[in-house]
């Protein structure tokens, strides 16, 4: 939201200025001069540092992802890997101490007849 708002004060400061400097006005770069209104070669330099600034962005966010991808990876390997160890504690419990197992609800329980 704050981006959004910064962007759009951005954007009205460029547009006014350009409107208020319609007029040509000669300009040189070293030994090539051309007529052109000072506001909107303004306008153009601030729309393509806009652009510019965008794409920087949008290459860190590209990059950011791309880590949170792998972390993201990394970490449903090793709760993969708690659940193993998990299991395999059960298992070793089990073995060396019979009367730890779980409970079994579907067995039923055996009588003894007279």
């Amino acid at each position: 939201m704050v981006r959004l708002l910064v962007i759009v004060v951005f954007l009205v400061v460029l547009i006014t200025f350009a409107l208020s400097n319609p007029d040509p006005q000669p300009l040189w770069i070293v030994s090539y001069g051309w007529q052109f209104a000072v506001g909107m070669l303004v306008l153009g330099v601030g729309v393509a540092s806009f652009l510019i600034g965008g794409f920087v962005m949008f290459i860190g966010e590209i990059k950011q992802r791309s880590r949170a991808r792998k972390a993201e990876q990394q970490v449903r390997a090793l709760e993969t890997q708690v659940l193993e160890l998990h299991q395999r504690i059960d298992r070793l419990t089990i073995a060396t101490d019979p009367s730890r197992a779980p409970y079994d609800a579907t067995v039923a329980p055996h009588t003894v007849t007279p």
